[in-house]
């Protein structure tokens, strides 16, 4: 970012290829970390939007940011602000006790159009919260849990997912954002697709489930040159990967084919995660928390959390601590180097 925002950028002649890792460290501060996956080291970037606000979505150029008020206030802000020119598009506030993972929608022009927050655990239907740059407050959608009832001769497990679904809370784990849609993965391992656009919930048909038991297996969704592919691991510390990409037709999974690995490394988080070309490996890299009790409440709405980056090689089955020392930090999440380059002057972090 450039002012009015103050956001320095690089410099450097040398080319980053490949995702950094974003660390809000103390959120009343103007600064954050940056760390720098092609050269391994850590930046410091500063900008007037940093502030109790926090980066939860990137799209052409643009972040959406949510600005953590105090506790006693019942909203956040939330609001749009491209990395060069420094414009800020404003959003309705949204209630600070909502929890869901926001994406939005630019068109060709690379404007911003529409905003959506998808409720991670809701009472019975999917809902989405949708707003536009201007608008004054957010608009509600719920899918409608009895559309599509399976037919009589439907097996006694299709019936049974379905009275599942209509007495068990919704509850989403991951939002990737393909177009116009968003497609959203339940904790039963079913997809839900909602038209940003259209404001419409097109289907909700249960998919093959790759791996059964969602509390042993983490699953994120990468939307990647209009695919939607899917990365399910232990939640252990075991290296043991399988992906899948998603047929948005049919919502089925099939096996990701072995070649399309090659070259690869992927970059996981909550809300958006990232597929990259990396010439000779075939990695995995995911943020982690150390230990148990490594959490504490700080200032803002969030825990402050002991937080490294891991790197699972698929080659050979290693698993490497990539920043020498942990970080302090209360968020964290991938952002593209095309968007955030690092500034020339290294700054050292704040370690544990």
């Amino acid at each position: 970012m450039t002012e009015p925002n103050d956001m320095s950028e690089s410099d450097s002649s040398e080319e980053v290829k490949l995702p950094m890792a974003l660390f809000a460290v103390e959120p009343k501060s103007n600064k954050r970390l940056l760390f720098d996956m092609s050269t391994r080291k850590i930046h410091g970037v500063s900008s007037s939007v940093f502030p109790n606000a926090t980066c939860v979505f990137e799209n052409g150029g643009w972040f959406l940011m949510v600005q953590h008020k105090p506790p006693d206030f019942k909203e956040q802000a939330v609001f749009l602000v491209h990395q060069s020119t420094g414009g800020r598009l404003d959003l309705p506030a949204f209630g600070s006790s909502s929890n869901g993972i926001f994406v939005f929608y630019v068109d060709s022009h690379g404007a911003p159009l529409v905003v959506a927050c998808v409720k991670t655990r809701t009472s019975f239907a999917p809902t989405v919260h949708v707003a536009c740059p201007g608008d004054v407050c957010w608009s509600v959608y719920k899918h409608g849990v009895d559309a599509d009832p399976p037919p009589c001769s439907a097996s006694r497990a299709a019936q049974r997912r379905r009275q599942r679904r209509l007495l068990e809370p919704a509850s989403i784990v991951d939002v990737a954002l393909v177009g116009t849609q968003a497609i959203c993965l339940d904790a039963n391992g079913e997809i839900l697709v909602f038209d940003v656009t259209e404001m419409t919930w097109r289907r909700r048909t249960p998919a093959v489930r790759p791996d059964s038991g969602f509390e042993q297996y983490a699953r994120s969704l990468v939307a990647a040159d209009g695919e939607v592919l899917l990365v399910s691991r232990p939640r252990t510390m075991e290296n043991a990967f399988r992906f899948f990409k998603l047929d948005v037709e049919a919502l089925e999974w099939s096996p990701l084919e072995r070649r399309k690995l090659d070259d690869t490394s992927w970059f996981l988080s909550k809300g958006q995660s990232f597929r990259a070309r990396d010439a000779g490996k075939r990695r995995v890299y995911t943020f982690r928390v150390e230990g148990a009790g490594a959490c504490t409440l700080g200032l803002g709405m969030s825990l402050k959390c002991i937080t490294n980056v891991y790197a699972y090689d698929l080659d050979d089955g290693s698993v490497e601590m990539v920043i020498p020392a942990s970080i302090v930090t209360e968020a964290r999440r991938w952002v593209r180097p095309c968007v955030c380059a690092a500034p020339a002057t290294s700054h050292d972090p704040v370690v544990y």
